[in-house]
């Protein structure tokens, strides 16, 4: 199968960065022109900064950030997003704005369907223990990373609704958000795999019907 389009998801701490770099490097071996984005940078398919006022004019943005990106993107490379398919969705619906499971996937849906042309593929990484993939990220964010993702979850939307508060509520967010996550891939007519742990040569070579040379 020849992709135009590889996005890496996972929770916070899952190694998302990571294996977008090493599946990007693995493609450039393999003679391909490559394209990787994490999140946080300047962005052909995203915005760096989530500061709309309302989810229906966030909604109208993103989506055309995606057409955009589709209608302008190299054909003849591969490009490596992190987190923009799943996460950046599910944070501002359900976190923020407190949106139901099915209001998500049709959002979801949506984005699916303007970058098919690009026959994307799905890496997730679904680490069973969410405490432990978060705490071996926290001396490297630190303080202060934590504090605001506490409340960025528990503040607003799912986790103000549930009474979920301080980091064992941020995990019960991210428990729930993990949940969610998996059922809308498994319902879309997208290509995807799962990954369980650091992405090894084993893990590489099983994603090797993915890359293009």
């Amino acid at each position: 199968m020849k992709t135009n389009l590889i996005i890496v998801e996972g929770l916070p701490g899952s190694g998302k960065s990571t294996t977008a770099a090493m599946i990007a490097e693995e493609l450039k071996k393999k003679g391909n022109r490559v394209f990787c984005f994490d999140e946080g940078e300047e962005h052909p398919a995203d915005y760096k900064d989530y500061d709309f006022p309302d989810f229906e004019t966030e909604r109208e943005k993103i989506l055309e950030k995606w057409r955009e990106f589709v209608r302008g993107c190299d054909r003849n490379a591969v490009y490596v997003f992190n987190c923009v398919f799943l996460q950046n969705p599910m944070c501002e619906t359900m976190m923020r704005f407190d949106m139901g499971y099915e209001q998500s996937r049709a959002y979801i849906a949506e984005i699916a369907e303007i970058i098919r042309p690009l026959r994307p593929v799905i890496v997730y990484i679904d680490r069973p223990d969410i405490r432990a993939a978060v705490d071996r990220v926290l001396d490297e964010r630190g303080e202060d990373w934590l504090n605001a993702v506490i409340g960025y979850h528990t503040d607003q939307g799912y986790g103000k609704r549930c009474g979920l508060s301080g980091y064992d509520g941020y995990i019960g967010c991210l428990a729930e958000r993990k949940r969610r996550e998996l059922d809308i891939l498994r319902s879309l007519d997208i290509e995807y795999c799962t990954v369980s742990e650091d992405l090894t040569a084993a893990k590489l070579a099983e994603l090797q019907q993915y890359f293009v040379g």
